[in-house]
């Protein structure tokens, strides 16, 4: 007598007895698409890179702009609903490592768990302001993690790509003013890209709802300047 086998978990749109293979069976010609236990690490890591570039889309790339303006809001109903910690995760490492290259034993640890402490600050606020809202704590919690991605983009470009430009000028002190003030520039396009993105997708139009995270992106922003 042969022993049951487990199969691997399978998506089908047909709910009836007949759409579920028998226990033992690997004859799924009703089955419509696997699950992940056997598919390749390859294509779950596209699909995922796949799902996060999609809820960038919808959250913080510069094209919400648009739909905003054309009052276009379905593709955004949803997106405080759905929740991932995998690119929350991934902004903060990026950021932490780029704001702290010549420092990364000392700084790195204090700002991966700041930023985390930073976000659940953030996503406490939302909950709170927004009562009768139905979103979860932790899908706060990604929403302003994505809505870090600007802050990324800003300690790549402010700490590792602006500094070439002084050690190709030979450190003069023309252009140690203009890192600075480009710095600053930076700072402020991706804190109201930052806080755009989050105001936006959250629904937070009063200065209650919005300055708390004003202030939290600047602050993050700020570390970008000083360090």
């Amino acid at each position: 007598m042969e022993a049951d086998t487990i199969e691997a978990d399978f998506i089908t749109n047909d709910l009836t007895p007949d759409a579920f293979p028998a226990s033992g069976s690997m004859d799924g010609g009703s089955v419509a698409k696997r699950g992940t236990l056997d598919e390749s690490i390859l294509k779950t890591f596209k699909r995922d890179i796949g799902d996060i570039n999609s809820r960038l889309k919808q959250v913080v790339y510069p094209n919400f702009l648009i739909k905003r303006l054309d009052g276009s809001e379905q593709d955004f109903t949803n997106a405080s609903i759905h929740c991932d910690l995998w690119a929350p995760l991934t902004f903060i490492i990026l950021y932490a490592v780029s704001v702290s290259p010549a420092h990364a034993k000392t700084l790195f640890s204090s700002l991966f768990v700041s930023q985390w402490f930073v976000l659940l600050v953030m996503a406490t606020h939302l909950r709170l302001t927004k009562p009768q809202a139905k979103t979860s704590l932790i899908s706060y919690v990604s929403v302003s993690g994505y809505c870090l991605f600007p802050q990324v983009v800003n300690a790549v470009i402010s700490r590792l790509l602006l500094p070439l430009i002084l050690k190709v000028a030979h450190n003069s002190s023309w252009c140690i003013r203009a890192l600075v003030l480009l710095r600053m520039l930076l700072m402020g396009i991706c804190l109201f890209w930052s806080v755009s993105s989050i105001s936006f997708v959250t629904k937070s139009n009063n200065f209650i709802e919005v300055y708390p995270l004003a202030l939290c992106f600047f602050g993050i922003g700020w570390l970008t300047v000083i360090l």
